[in-house]
């Protein structure tokens, strides 16, 4: 994983279809954009959705990991806590799901990150995460998730 500034996307040029978010990031007023999925091309994708953060599971954490793409989340609007760890740390509990390029993993511990407008994460196959939870006080995040083929 990799955190640092979104306005630094472009250093990652080792990162399939990096400039498609900034490219998207320069042509749109991401605050004011609708919720829903636009299509990238070449097979890539962002998720724009807004939700209020939410406490962390009694249950324990169930993080995903991916297979056929990488994301890059940022909040453009509030912040929340990401909780990430090396997918060799976790216990796979959900099967891989093709369709949803999906597996769900428990895990004893994980690290965790904010996510604050300005910052992102570039969360690579071999990460394990999940997001959305309340960082000090639960509140109303817009989100945009870019969904980026490998």
């Amino acid at each position: 994983m990799i955190i640092d500034k979104v306005e630094n996307i472009c250093r990652y040029d080792y990162v399939p279809f990096a400039y498609k978010v900034q490219e998207f990031l320069n042509g749109n007023d991401v605050k004011t954009m609708a919720n829903g999925k636009y299509d990238l091309g070449d097979d890539c994708y962002v998720n724009v959705s807004e939700y209020v953060t939410k406490e962390e599971d009694e249950d324990g954490l169930e993080l995903e990991a991916h297979v056929n793409y990488l994301d890059v989340q940022l909040t453009v609007v509030g912040e929340e806590l990401l909780y990430y760890q090396a997918i060799e740390l976790g216990e796979s509990i959900i099967d891989y799901d093709k369709n949803k390029d999906v597996e769900f993993f428990s895990v004893e511990w994980a690290n965790q990150v904010t996510l604050y407008p300005g910052n992102m994460a570039i969360i690579f196959p071999n990460d394990l995460h999940v997001g959305g939870l309340i960082s000090e006080n639960a509140e109303k995040v817009k989100k945009l998730v870019f969904k980026l083929k490998i």
